[in-house]
Protein backbone atom coordinates (compact mmCIF):
# COMPACT_ATOMS: atom_id res chain seq x y z
CA UNK A 1 0.00 0.00 0.00
CA UNK A 2 1.11 3.54 -0.74
CA UNK A 3 1.25 5.89 2.23
CA UNK A 4 -1.30 8.73 2.13
CA UNK A 5 -3.31 7.10 -0.66
CA UNK A 6 -6.98 6.59 0.17
CA UNK A 7 -8.64 3.75 -1.71
CA UNK A 8 -12.39 3.67 -2.27
CA UNK A 9 -13.02 -0.02 -2.93
CA UNK A 10 -14.72 -0.27 -6.33
CA UNK A 11 -15.76 -3.91 -6.56
CA UNK A 12 -19.42 -3.75 -5.52
CA UNK A 13 -20.30 -2.60 -9.00
CA UNK A 14 -21.83 -4.42 -11.98
CA UNK A 15 -18.92 -3.23 -14.11
CA UNK A 16 -17.03 -6.27 -12.83
CA UNK A 17 -18.27 -9.59 -14.23
CA UNK A 18 -18.14 -11.53 -10.95
CA UNK A 19 -19.83 -8.68 -9.08
CA UNK A 20 -22.51 -8.39 -11.75
CA UNK A 21 -23.48 -12.01 -11.13
CA UNK A 22 -23.74 -11.41 -7.39
CA UNK A 23 -25.89 -8.33 -7.91
CA UNK A 24 -28.15 -9.88 -10.54
CA UNK A 25 -28.75 -12.86 -8.24
CA UNK A 26 -29.21 -10.53 -5.26
CA UNK A 27 -26.67 -12.72 -3.46
CA UNK A 28 -26.45 -10.83 -0.18
CA UNK A 29 -23.98 -13.24 1.43
CA UNK A 30 -21.72 -13.01 -1.62
CA UNK A 31 -21.92 -9.20 -1.57
CA UNK A 32 -21.09 -9.22 2.14
CA UNK A 33 -18.07 -11.44 1.49
CA UNK A 34 -16.90 -9.02 -1.20
CA UNK A 35 -17.23 -6.13 1.24
CA UNK A 36 -15.25 -7.98 3.91
CA UNK A 37 -12.53 -8.89 1.42
CA UNK A 38 -12.05 -5.28 0.33
CA UNK A 39 -11.96 -4.10 3.94
CA UNK A 40 -9.32 -6.67 4.81
CA UNK A 41 -7.21 -5.57 1.84
CA UNK A 42 -7.05 -1.94 2.93
CA UNK A 43 -10.05 -0.08 1.52
CA UNK A 44 -10.92 3.13 3.37
CA UNK A 45 -14.42 3.34 1.84
CA UNK A 46 -16.58 0.95 -0.17
CA UNK A 47 -18.45 1.94 -3.30
CA UNK A 48 -22.07 0.80 -3.51
CA UNK A 49 -23.47 0.54 -7.03
CA UNK A 50 -25.98 -2.20 -7.78
CA UNK A 51 -26.62 -0.97 -11.32
CA UNK A 52 -29.63 0.64 -12.93
CA UNK A 53 -31.90 -1.81 -11.13
CA UNK A 54 -31.66 0.52 -8.14
CA UNK A 55 -34.12 2.83 -9.88
CA UNK A 56 -36.65 0.02 -10.17
CA UNK A 57 -35.91 -1.71 -6.88
CA UNK A 58 -34.91 0.78 -4.21
CA UNK A 59 -35.54 -1.88 -1.57
CA UNK A 60 -32.62 -3.95 -2.86
CA UNK A 61 -30.01 -1.21 -2.54
CA UNK A 62 -31.33 -0.42 0.94
CA UNK A 63 -30.91 -4.09 1.79
CA UNK A 64 -27.36 -4.04 0.41
CA UNK A 65 -26.40 -0.97 2.47
CA UNK A 66 -27.70 -2.53 5.67
CA UNK A 67 -26.15 -5.93 4.91
CA UNK A 68 -22.72 -4.43 4.27
CA UNK A 69 -22.87 -2.34 7.42
CA UNK A 70 -23.65 -5.52 9.32
CA UNK A 71 -20.24 -7.01 8.42
CA UNK A 72 -17.80 -4.09 8.00
CA UNK A 73 -17.35 -0.76 9.76
CA UNK A 74 -16.09 1.20 6.75
CA UNK A 75 -17.97 4.27 5.51
CA UNK A 76 -19.75 3.76 2.19
CA UNK A 77 -19.71 5.68 -1.09
CA UNK A 78 -22.96 5.83 -3.01
CA UNK A 79 -22.20 5.96 -6.72
CA UNK A 80 -25.41 7.22 -8.33
CA UNK A 81 -26.46 10.32 -10.28
CA UNK A 82 -30.08 9.94 -9.14
CA UNK A 83 -31.34 11.96 -6.18
CA UNK A 84 -33.93 9.32 -5.27
CA UNK A 85 -31.28 6.61 -4.94
CA UNK A 86 -28.96 8.84 -2.91
CA UNK A 87 -31.86 9.68 -0.60
CA UNK A 88 -32.61 6.00 -0.02
CA UNK A 89 -28.95 5.21 0.64
CA UNK A 90 -28.49 8.04 3.12
CA UNK A 91 -31.67 7.10 4.97
CA UNK A 92 -30.44 3.50 5.24
CA UNK A 93 -26.87 4.41 6.24
CA UNK A 94 -26.12 4.23 9.97
CA UNK A 95 -23.02 6.31 10.85
CA UNK A 96 -22.78 4.56 14.22
CA UNK A 97 -21.90 1.36 12.36
CA UNK A 98 -19.07 3.16 10.56
CA UNK A 99 -17.54 4.57 13.75
CA UNK A 100 -19.26 7.90 13.17
CA UNK A 101 -17.69 8.47 9.77
CA UNK A 102 -19.55 10.18 6.95
CA UNK A 103 -20.60 8.39 3.75
CA UNK A 104 -19.75 9.79 0.31
CA UNK A 105 -22.18 11.13 -2.28
CA UNK A 106 -20.78 10.38 -5.74
CA UNK A 107 -21.30 12.68 -7.51
CA UNK A 108 -22.39 16.29 -7.99
CA UNK A 109 -21.98 18.32 -11.19
CA UNK A 110 -22.84 21.95 -11.85
CA UNK A 111 -25.95 20.78 -13.70
CA UNK A 112 -26.83 18.32 -10.92
CA UNK A 113 -26.57 20.80 -8.07
CA UNK A 114 -29.86 19.69 -6.53
CA UNK A 115 -28.08 16.52 -5.44
CA UNK A 116 -26.81 18.52 -2.47
CA UNK A 117 -30.36 18.66 -1.11
CA UNK A 118 -29.86 15.11 0.22
CA UNK A 119 -27.44 16.52 2.80
CA UNK A 120 -30.55 17.46 4.78
CA UNK A 121 -30.90 13.74 5.57
CA UNK A 122 -27.48 13.46 7.19
CA UNK A 123 -23.94 14.85 6.76
CA UNK A 124 -21.82 13.37 3.99
CA UNK A 125 -18.68 13.93 2.00
CA UNK A 126 -19.20 14.91 -1.62
CA UNK A 127 -17.50 14.07 -4.91
CA UNK A 128 -17.54 17.05 -7.28
CA UNK A 129 -17.23 16.15 -10.96
CA UNK A 130 -14.99 18.79 -12.53
CA UNK A 131 -14.75 17.36 -16.04
CA UNK A 132 -17.96 19.18 -17.00
CA UNK A 133 -19.24 22.73 -16.56
CA UNK A 134 -22.46 24.61 -17.24
CA UNK A 135 -22.39 27.10 -20.08
CA UNK A 136 -25.54 28.90 -21.23
CA UNK A 137 -27.61 26.46 -19.21
CA UNK A 138 -26.11 23.38 -20.83
CA UNK A 139 -23.50 20.87 -19.67
CA UNK A 140 -20.24 21.18 -21.61
CA UNK A 141 -17.16 18.94 -21.38
CA UNK A 142 -14.01 20.70 -20.20
CA UNK A 143 -11.21 20.49 -22.75
CA UNK A 144 -8.27 21.95 -20.81
CA UNK A 145 -6.69 21.50 -17.41
CA UNK A 146 -7.42 25.14 -16.63
CA UNK A 147 -11.11 24.65 -17.36
CA UNK A 148 -11.18 21.63 -15.03
CA UNK A 149 -9.39 23.56 -12.29
CA UNK A 150 -11.67 26.57 -12.73
CA UNK A 151 -14.75 24.34 -12.49
CA UNK A 152 -13.34 22.64 -9.40
CA UNK A 153 -12.66 25.98 -7.74
CA UNK A 154 -16.07 27.39 -8.61
CA UNK A 155 -17.92 24.32 -7.33
CA UNK A 156 -15.86 23.88 -4.16
CA UNK A 157 -16.17 27.50 -3.06
CA UNK A 158 -19.88 27.47 -3.77
CA UNK A 159 -20.40 24.30 -1.72
CA UNK A 160 -18.54 25.50 1.37
CA UNK A 161 -20.25 28.91 1.23
CA UNK A 162 -23.78 27.66 0.55
CA UNK A 163 -24.65 26.70 4.11
CA UNK A 164 -24.20 22.94 3.75
CA UNK A 165 -21.82 22.82 6.75
CA UNK A 166 -19.07 21.30 4.62
CA UNK A 167 -15.34 22.06 4.68
CA UNK A 168 -12.73 21.51 1.98
CA UNK A 169 -11.79 18.28 3.74
CA UNK A 170 -15.30 16.98 2.97
CA UNK A 171 -14.85 17.49 -0.78
CA UNK A 172 -13.23 15.29 -3.44
CA UNK A 173 -12.63 16.63 -6.94
CA UNK A 174 -12.94 13.99 -9.66
CA UNK A 175 -10.82 15.11 -12.61
CA UNK A 176 -11.71 12.00 -14.70
CA UNK A 177 -9.52 9.50 -16.51
CA UNK A 178 -10.02 7.68 -19.79
CA UNK A 179 -8.25 4.54 -21.07
CA UNK A 180 -4.71 5.46 -22.03
CA UNK A 181 -4.96 2.93 -24.87
CA UNK A 182 -7.42 5.25 -26.67
CA UNK A 183 -6.21 8.64 -25.40
CA UNK A 184 -5.65 10.65 -28.58
CA UNK A 185 -6.81 13.90 -26.96
CA UNK A 186 -4.34 14.24 -24.10
CA UNK A 187 -6.86 13.46 -21.37
CA UNK A 188 -4.30 11.72 -19.15
CA UNK A 189 -1.94 14.69 -19.37
CA UNK A 190 -4.89 17.00 -18.74
CA UNK A 191 -5.81 15.09 -15.57
CA UNK A 192 -2.28 15.39 -14.19
CA UNK A 193 -2.07 19.09 -15.04
CA UNK A 194 -5.45 19.79 -13.45
CA UNK A 195 -4.43 17.97 -10.27
CA UNK A 196 -1.41 20.25 -10.07
CA UNK A 197 -3.48 23.39 -10.63
CA UNK A 198 -5.99 22.38 -7.95
CA UNK A 199 -3.19 21.46 -5.55
CA UNK A 200 -1.56 24.87 -6.05
CA UNK A 201 -4.77 26.83 -5.36
CA UNK A 202 -4.44 28.22 -1.83
CA UNK A 203 -8.19 28.82 -1.61
CA UNK A 204 -8.75 25.06 -2.01
CA UNK A 205 -6.33 24.04 0.73
CA UNK A 206 -7.42 20.77 2.34
CA UNK A 207 -9.49 19.57 -0.62
CA UNK A 208 -8.94 16.09 -2.06
CA UNK A 209 -8.50 15.06 -5.69
CA UNK A 210 -9.78 11.74 -7.00
CA UNK A 211 -9.61 9.58 -10.11
CA UNK A 212 -11.20 6.30 -11.14
CA UNK A 213 -7.80 4.69 -11.60
CA UNK A 214 -9.00 1.43 -13.13
CA UNK A 215 -10.26 3.34 -16.17
CA UNK A 216 -6.66 4.03 -17.20
CA UNK A 217 -5.62 0.45 -17.97
CA UNK A 218 -8.82 -0.72 -19.66
CA UNK A 219 -8.14 -2.39 -23.04
CA UNK A 220 -4.45 -3.08 -22.32
CA UNK A 221 -3.08 -6.63 -22.61
CA UNK A 222 -2.03 -8.59 -19.54
CA UNK A 223 1.75 -8.25 -19.79
CA UNK A 224 4.33 -5.70 -20.86
CA UNK A 225 7.26 -6.62 -23.12
CA UNK A 226 9.45 -7.22 -20.08
CA UNK A 227 7.11 -10.02 -18.98
CA UNK A 228 5.63 -8.20 -15.97
CA UNK A 229 1.98 -7.20 -15.48
CA UNK A 230 1.16 -4.13 -17.53
CA UNK A 231 -2.10 -2.72 -16.20
CA UNK A 232 -1.13 -2.21 -12.58
CA UNK A 233 2.20 -0.68 -13.61
CA UNK A 234 0.45 1.82 -15.91
CA UNK A 235 -1.80 2.71 -12.97
CA UNK A 236 1.24 2.93 -10.69
CA UNK A 237 3.01 5.19 -13.20
CA UNK A 238 0.07 7.57 -13.04
CA UNK A 239 0.16 7.53 -9.23
CA UNK A 240 3.91 8.18 -9.29
CA UNK A 241 3.36 11.31 -11.37
CA UNK A 242 0.10 12.56 -9.83
CA UNK A 243 0.47 11.98 -6.09
CA UNK A 244 3.31 14.49 -5.58
CA UNK A 245 1.02 17.07 -7.23
CA UNK A 246 -1.92 16.45 -4.89
CA UNK A 247 -3.79 13.29 -5.90
CA UNK A 248 -4.71 11.43 -2.72
CA UNK A 249 -7.89 9.41 -3.42
CA UNK A 250 -8.59 6.71 -5.99
CA UNK A 251 -11.53 4.58 -6.90
CA UNK A 252 -9.60 1.33 -7.18
CA UNK A 253 -9.17 -2.30 -6.24
CA UNK A 254 -7.95 -2.93 -2.67
CA UNK A 255 -5.03 -5.36 -2.54
CA UNK A 256 -3.85 -4.46 -6.03
CA UNK A 257 -0.10 -3.93 -6.21
CA UNK A 258 -0.10 -0.16 -6.55
CA UNK A 259 3.37 1.25 -5.96
CA UNK A 260 5.58 4.23 -6.68
CA UNK A 261 7.81 3.40 -9.65
CA UNK A 262 11.43 4.42 -10.16
CA UNK A 263 12.27 6.72 -13.05
CA UNK A 264 14.05 3.94 -14.93
CA UNK A 265 11.12 1.51 -14.80
CA UNK A 266 10.27 0.35 -18.34
CA UNK A 267 6.56 1.16 -18.05
CA UNK A 268 7.16 4.38 -16.10
CA UNK A 269 9.34 5.70 -18.91
CA UNK A 270 6.83 4.71 -21.56
CA UNK A 271 3.80 6.25 -19.83
CA UNK A 272 5.64 9.48 -19.09
CA UNK A 273 6.68 9.79 -22.73
CA UNK A 274 3.26 8.77 -24.06
CA UNK A 275 1.28 11.39 -22.17
CA UNK A 276 3.57 14.13 -23.44
CA UNK A 277 2.77 13.20 -27.03
CA UNK A 278 -0.37 14.01 -28.99
CA UNK A 279 -2.85 12.11 -31.13
CA UNK A 280 -1.88 8.72 -32.49
CA UNK A 281 1.73 9.20 -31.36
CA UNK A 282 0.44 8.69 -27.83
CA UNK A 283 -1.16 5.39 -28.79
CA UNK A 284 1.94 4.25 -30.65
CA UNK A 285 4.12 4.91 -27.61
CA UNK A 286 1.70 3.01 -25.36
CA UNK A 287 1.72 0.08 -27.80
CA UNK A 288 5.51 -0.04 -27.55
CA UNK A 289 5.06 -1.17 -23.95
CA UNK A 290 3.60 -4.49 -25.09
CA UNK A 291 4.14 -4.92 -28.81
CA UNK A 292 7.25 -5.29 -30.92
CA UNK A 293 6.97 -3.65 -34.33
Amino acid sequence: MIEKLTIIGERINPGFASSKILLENQDIKGIQALAVSQAQKGAAYLTINVGESAMENIAFIVEVVKAIQAVVDLPLSFDYPHVSVQEACLKAYDPAKSRGRKPIINSVTELRWNMLDVLKIQPAKVVLMASERVENGEEVSNQTAQQIADTARRMALRVVNDGHDLTMDDLMIDVSLCPIATDTEGQTRRAIESIQLIGNDADLSGIHTLVGLSNLAVMLPKDALDGQRLGVRVESAFLTMAMPLGLDVILGTPGRDYRMLPDDDFVMQGVREAINLDGFETLERVQQLYRRD
